[in-house]
């Protein structure tokens, strides 16, 4: 199994394993209810055992349960990406929430393009120039949002 896949294994192996409330067996009855049994997912969770593994579809649920994004983590992390955190959708206003997503969204262009000028070691002008666009989007979407929140300032 190549590493950077059997990383992720261990960090889905680990959520369930090392869980401080919750025994394999309680878990596995309230991800999967019946559906599944607690020695399939033993299966499922041995990174060297190729005659069982767990699908995509499952680990949201049993991450959801374990109450734990380390599995995403590790994907994000072999792909040179990182998890955000968002709260709950639904518990302020749409237009709020798309700022806020609008504003992470250029937070990203903008690390996307420092990451491509820095390639090289060196910046020149017309590298400079795309990355200050960048950031000016960033500082003009985070200010609207800013602008957003503070009309519902009261008093």
């Amino acid at each position: 199994m190549n590493k950077s896949r059997k990383s992720v294994a261990v960090e889905i192996q680990n959520m369930v394993l090392r869980h401080h409330n919750m025994s394999v067996e309680v878990i596995t009855e309230q991800t999967f209810g019946s559906t599944k049994s607690h020695w399939t997912l033993y299966k499922e969770l041995n990174p060297e055992d190729s005659t069982a593994k767990m699908g995509v579809l499952d680990l949201v649920p049993l991450m959801k349960t374990c109450g734990s994004v380390a599995p995403l983590e590790a994907i994000a992390h072999q792909m040179n990406m990182v998890v955000v955190p968002l709260p709950e959708a639904g518990i302020f206003s749409a237009c709020l929430e798309d700022d806020m997503n609008r504003t992470t969204k250029e937070f990203s262009d903008s690390v996307t393009k420092f990451v491509a000028i820095m390639e090289d070691g060196k910046i020149d002008r017309a590298e400079f120039e795309q990355f200050d666009k960048e950031i000016m989007e960033l500082i003009s979407t985070a200010l609207y949002w800013r602008d957003g929140i503070k009309a519902m300032v009261k008093g």
